[in-house]
């Protein structure tokens, strides 16, 4: 049973989005630079990297999942349409793992990096924003969904990029940044399109004459 917002459970769900989102990129992230770590004297191996993608894919989606199963109809495809999102996003270079490169690049012109990571997560936003989007479109004004996340991914990945430059210690340290940088990841990209999916559920009401 799909349920109806108003002023009083609206912030409830954004708060709960916020948490589900921020979760998803804490576990996914963690997980991945685990995997990515243990398996990186193997080199690079098409399978791992699908299942990587797949897998942060699975985790952010059924996070999120969570929270919008009690609000939306059919949610149970949001999952799905995540992971072919992040999928898409990782086959045509625009992963985590592009900053994670991008860390060890001289940053001598940081303004045109900058611009770069801006589009990148903009690309990548974009990208998964559309594949969630069949799953609201039934929603009036849901294509501002696939814009709130372009938004949000390009600030979120900056967000990637500094967490990945910090200088690293031991390996416990550096599975805490990774983790704390999916914490802040979450919150920045959850807090925004939060906003937008609260605003999408509210009820539309036609102007008086």
């Amino acid at each position: 049973m799909r349920r109806r917002l108003n002023q009083w459970n609206s912030c409830s769900l954004w708060e709960h989005w916020v948490l589900a989102t921020s979760i998803g990129f804490l576990v996914g992230l963690t997980v991945i630079d685990i995997v990515g770590v243990a398996t990186s004297h193997f080199g690079y191996i098409r399978g791992t990297f699908t299942l990587l993608g797949a897998l942060e894919g699975v985790i952010l989606g059924f996070a999120q999942w969570l929270v919008l199963r009690r609000h939306v109809k059919h949610s149970a495809r949001w999952i799905l349409a995540t992971v072919i999102g992040i999928l898409l996003a990782w086959f045509t270079g625009l992963s985590i793992s592009t900053v994670t490169a991008l860390a060890y690049i001289s940053t001598s012109n940081t303004i045109p990096l900058v611009k770069g990571l801006v589009c990148l997560g903009a690309v990548l936003g974009g990208v998964l924003g559309l594949c969630q989007w069949f799953v609201l479109k039934q929603i009036r004004f849901s294509i501002w969904w696939i814009v709130a996340n372009a938004f949000a991914w390009a600030l979120g990945l900056l967000v990637a990029f500094v967490g990945t430059g910090i200088v690293r210690g031991s390996w416990g340290v550096h599975v805490l940044i990774t983790a704390a940088t999916g914490v802040a990841m979450g919150a920045i990209i959850g807090g925004i399109t939060g906003i937008t999916l609260v605003w999408l559920l509210k009820p539309y009401r036609k102007p008086s004459h």
